[in-house]
């Protein structure tokens, strides 16, 4: 493994994690927090360091991994995206549905998980 792979992965978790901060306050944060019935206050208890932390080591893991496909996967790059999206879109929308969200938060939610994907794709081309 070169360094680059780790640098996409780091990097790549940053963008995205950043993205995920602007996606779910300036971009839909209003709509996506109606439709969850969520409170100003709730959002507050919900949006502590210990709790960004734990997401942004989520972010990574799941960086890390995504880059680990782009890597190891003998396809072409668009390949692998179309494939990862699928797969993680459809499981995002099943879930959605059982947990009864609206349409919209799948909207939300999966526009989200696409652009990160998206973003995981541009680190790996620039870095690897």
């Amino acid at each position: 493994m070169t360094s680059g792979y780790y640098f996409a992965a780091i990097i790549g978790a940053v963008v995205s994690f950043i993205a995920g901060c602007i996606w779910y306050t300036v971009v839909a944060g209003k709509a996506w927090q109606k439709e969850m019935g969520l409170s100003d206050d709730r959002i507050k208890a919900i949006f502590v360091p210990k709790k960004m932390l734990l997401a942004f080591v989520c972010e990574w893991l799941a960086a890390f991994c995504t880059i680990g496909i782009f890597v190891n996967l003998p396809v072409s790059l668009i390949h692998k995206v179309f494939m990862l999206v699928t797969v993680l879109v459809f499981q995002g929308v099943k879930l959605s549905i059982f947990d009864g969200k609206s349409m919209k938060v799948i909207f939300i939610n999966e526009g989200y998980r696409v652009l990160s994907i998206v973003i995981l794709a541009i680190t790996y081309t620039i870095f690897i």
